[in-house]
């Protein structure tokens, strides 16, 4: 067929198109449904306040999650308070004016005496030639840096009391059904364990007045306590003993200055000593041989007998810390520089060796070494502010009574171990104290308690 045929038919076909009506597009029907529900555009600013305050809730969730997880769940609460500061960091720099308005005169302070606390030892690192564990026990020490951001953030997004009350509770129960099941001391150091779990188990009591009306619930604080205590005793860790009865102090004078009537304190009194006495029973086993050896160990080192034992090594480095504050009153050695400042009192005769010990076993030394009379004002300064402020508003809430007890915990701690050395320790410190220092936490409490 030839080819121009094609082309004909092709040039006919275009002709007809061009020469038919147009075809005109049907109308977009409208329905009442259009009318009442009316297709909105994306809305990004609202999106952003969206993933904003989620992302600020999960910080708040991270940091409850510490107190309920530091025991027997460790290391996931220390990776919770990292991820909680990384959030923070960037929720506050994406919104720097929104997290910096309003926060209270307490926590400013707070955050000022942490950063102090820390630019101090920081400042060591550049004063003093670097030692082998500088770095490292300076960055234990970040987190009271990181305290800032995480706190701004919660201010923003507080937690609802039950969760934390029940995040307390559940960390003392874990951690005694932890030693129960296992047969063990705990998880991390026994140390750390035994003293956060006598912590947790007498801040649990604190939450009786939120449950007290809940026929089932109202037993949780009893029974964390009761928990808490056995999993201090199971971990064997004799300094955690040592903090029982100031703990039970501050639990006694709360109930005390909250009594319409104070004849009525023996109530509260006997079944505390009920609680206590019948825990010791059980853990008697472990208790009664650890504190035998102590006076043992004790009356050795003082008649000039073995001085290589749990307390014997705990003495002598006392004596070593007291003659390296007065050699170097003001800065101390230096952060990292303690064996260093140990073995030139051995080689002089002033100090027997102590190359086993790896810190100075107890707080105000530990500072005192690395960083003289600057650092352990530094460290007096932080404890008597927060102890000061949770006493005075002991009146308010038990959240406040949990502040105190955390304050009077870790200083009696610190007395036979180092607190603010640990990361585990330094975990849970600032997630506590952001926790009490809350304003809408602890006004929550009060109303709870009335």
């Amino acid at each position: 067929m030839p080819r121009h045929f094609f082309l004909e038919l092709l040039a006919k076909k275009a002709e007809q198109m061009l020469n038919s009506p147009t075809t005109k597009p049907h109308p977009k029907k409208i329905t009442l449904n259009h009318i009442q529900h009316p297709q909105k555009p994306f809305d990004l600013h609202k999106w952003q306040v969206k993933i904003s305050s989620a992302l600020g809730t999960l910080v708040t969730a991270l940091m409850l999650y510490v107190p309920f997880s530091i025991g027997a769940l460790n290391p996931t609460a220390e990776i919770a308070a990292a991820l909680a500061a990384l959030i923070a960091i960037l929720l506050i720099l994406t919104n720097i004016r929104k997290y910096t308005q309003s926060i209270p005169k307490p926590i400013k302070i707070t955050m000022a005496l942490f950063a102090i606390y820390f630019a101090i030892g920081a400042a060591s690192y550049f004063i003093f030639p670097p030692a082998k564990n500088s770095l490292s026990n300076i960055g234990t020490s970040l987190h009271f840096v990181l305290f800032t951001p995480i706190i701004m953030v919660m201010l923003k997004h507080p937690p609802k009391l039950t969760w934390v009350w029940l995040c307390i509770i559940g960390g003392a129960t874990l951690n005694g059904l932890h030693t129960i099941y296992y047969g063990s001391r705990g998880t991390v150091n026994p140390i750390l364990f035994g003293d956060i779990s006598v912590f947790l188990a007498f801040a649990s009591l604190m939450s009786w007045s939120h449950f007290k009306n809940h026929r089932i619930l109202r037993i949780l604080p009893f029974l964390a306590f009761i928990l808490g205590l056995l999993a201090s005793f199971n971990s064997e860790a004799r300094g955690s003993w040592v903090a029982i009865p100031p703990l039970a102090m501050v639990v006694m004078y709360y109930i005390y200055i909250h009594l319409d009537h104070k004849k009525q304190l023996v109530i509260p009194l006997f079944a505390l000593s009920v609680a206590l006495a019948g825990t010791s029973v059980v853990g008697w086993g472990k208790i009664e041989p650890r504190v035998n050896l102590a006076v043992k160990e004790v009356q050795a080192y003082f008649a000039g007998q073995s001085y290589q034992t749990s307390v014997g090594y705990r003495l002598e480095t006392y004596k070593g810390a007291l003659l390296v504050l007065k050699e170097h009153p003001i800065y101390g050695v230096g952060v990292g520089h303690r064996v260093e400042a140990f073995e030139s009192l051995e080689t002089r005769g002033l100090l027997r060796n102590l190359s086993y010990i790896k810190n100075a076993h107890n707080q105000i030394f530990e500072d005192g070494i690395d960083k003289g009379l600057i650092g352990i004002v530094s460290y007096l300064a932080l404890m008597i502010f927060l102890l000061r402020h949770f006493y005075q508003r002991l009146p308010n809430s038990p959240m406040d009574a949990v502040g105190l007890m955390l304050i009077v915990g870790f200083a009696t701690f610190g007395l036979t171990n180092i607190t603010f050395t640990h990361g585990t320790f330094n975990t849970l410190f600032i997630a506590m104290v952001a926790i009490a220092l809350l304003p809408n936490t602890t006004a929550s409490a009060l109303r709870a308690r009335q």
